[in-house]
């Protein structure tokens, strides 16, 4: 195991003093019950913090011009769950897992523990150092935004049908296939009841983002 985290640690760039840290935030609670030993929940809770205050500090100094909601949408998509397990999947962190009997790697437990990596990172060092390494392993991602390559098509939808109609969009759950590690969402967003369109993700949130896609499309034309 040692061996393993060296080469997590390289991917990561960052080489811990502590390592007993980087080895707690690879335990999921299901490896942590079966064994009987501390999983990593109580540093995702204070990873979503870390990692919250440094998007929110890079958002702020990048971009002046922007409103506050602007930098929250923006804010929302760095730190959603589907980003956060793509950066996890990047660094190959399911290879690193400690988990439980059936347990899979699922995008929940990905973003979650990316969180508790971040939280590690914080501990063993200091803000300034885990905001460095945050803003290289999530660059691909911030590119996208200052590119404008993202789109928050649910809230465009709302926009629109505010202005227009002053009516507001709904979403409810079609259907769920898959096993529950790999659940594949099929989402539709409703306006007055009606159908507008129908989106698929491996998150609700990313279902959702493409049903609104849909719709704006529709609304288009």
């Amino acid at each position: 195991m040692m061996k393993n985290l060296e080469i997590l640690e390289k991917r990561l760039g960052y080489f811990f003093k502590n390592i007993k840290l980087l080895q707690q935030a690879l335990i999921h609670r299901s490896y942590a019950h079966e064994a009987g030993v501390i999983s990593n929940e109580r540093l995702e809770f204070l990873g979503d913090a870390v990692l919250e205050l440094a998007i929110r500090t890079f958002l702020f100094e990048k971009e002046p011009k922007l409103t506050e909601g602007e930098l929250s949408r923006l804010k929302a998509f760095l730190v959603e769950e589907t980003t956060l397990a793509e950066v996890a999947c990047s660094l190959g962190l399911s290879e690193f897992l400690w988990l439980g009997k059936g347990e899979k790697g699922t995008e929940s437990i990905l973003a979650d523990t990316l969180e508790a990596v971040i939280a590690a990172i914080y501990l063993d060092s200091d803000f300034t150092t885990v905001k460095k390494l945050i803003k290289k392993l999530f660059n691909p991602w911030f590119i996208k935004v200052y590119q404008g390559d993202y789109r928050d098509y649910k809230t465009e939808l709302q926009n629109i049908l505010q202005s227009r109609y002053k009516l507001l969009p709904t979403y409810r759950i079609l259907k769920i296939n898959g096993p529950d590690h790999d659940r594949i969402f099929q989402v539709g967003v409703f306006i007055k009841n009606e159908l507008w369109g129908k989106g698929e993700g491996k998150s609700r949130k990313k279902a959702e983002q493409n049903a609104a896609k849909q719709a704006l499309q529709r609304l288009k034309i």
